[in-house]
């Protein structure tokens, strides 16, 4: 397994991030993407890299932290983008939930879209919406449209939120999907049924650590080690043997980010 979209850069593992990059091989987890919020988190994701072989780094600023961006940043985040290890941009996208106007997050996007391209990386998009609404999928899906075909950039929607209808538009354009500890909530809505029906080949897993603790874990602080049972969860709903699941979404993964081939 290759947890695809974590956290480990953050404090709350300041007092034992050591012993949770330990923790990853005892679960059978390969590695970890460790992704990018901001300026000083992503490079703190690129120190990670540079320290533990079975992590790679993705550099970027999430949208509801984007008033920060000045054009010293935007220099800054172009040359982690050529460090080796870099594998993605990201996370960008929209945040309805945090976030400023939809005008300027656009905006933004769109830069970081032109950086993903000049450094052919894919993305890691975040899109995250208002409690009961679908205006920030359906926003990133008119955003992608737009674009040429020459411009429309790769990458991969994480924790996926949406629904099926949201789903089968994202896999239209060509991206993957990515699903967190969310899937194991009993809440989870039509999250499972996304999970259940799309194509194997699109699929990849995550923590999103240190948020978004899957069951048996919830009320605790998430770790990579934990993508494991939301690997169970969809092997479970696909009616298929975890080791395959395994395989897959390790391979998706590598296909997805060249870079860690």
């Amino acid at each position: 397994m290759i947890d695809s979209h974590a956290h480990v850069a953050f404090g709350s593992f300041n007092a034992d991030r050591e012993a949770v990059v330990a923790r990853l091989a005892l679960n059978n987890v390969q590695g970890w993407i460790e992704i990018g919020t901001d300026l000083e988190q992503s490079q703190k994701a690129v120190q990670l890299a540079r320290r533990y072989n079975n992590c790679w780094a993705s550099v970027g600023v999430h949208p509801s932290d984007i008033a920060v961006l000045d054009e010293a940043t935007w220099k800054k985040i172009a040359e982690l983008a050529n460090q080796p290890k870099v594998i993605a941009i990201g996370e960008v996208g929209f945040d309805f939930y945090r976030g400023g106007s939809l005008e300027e997050q656009k905006k933004v996007l769109l830069r970081f879209v032109q950086v993903a391209h000049e450094h052919r990386l894919p993305m890691v998009f975040h899109v995250r919406d208002q409690a009961g609404t679908d205006n920030a999928h359906q926003a990133m899906i008119n955003f992608l449209i737009e674009l040429s075909e020459d411009t429309r950039p790769f990458g991969v929607i994480h924790t996926f939120s949406g629904t099926p209808q949201h789903a089968e538009e994202y896999l239209r354009l060509g991206l993957y999907l990515s699903f967190s500890g969310v899937i194991t909530f009993p809440n989870a809505g039509e999250i499972p049924e996304v999970a259940k029906t799309i194509p194997l080949d699109r699929l990849l897993i995550e923590t999103d650590c240190p948020f978004l603790t899957p069951v048996p874990h919830r009320g605790k602080r998430n770790e990579p080690a934990y993508v494991s049972f939301v690997a169970q969860k969809i092997a479970d709903l696909r009616n298929i043997e975890l080791e395959e699941l395994n395989q897959v979404t390790e391979a998706n993964t590598k296909r997805l980010f060249e870079k860690m081939k």
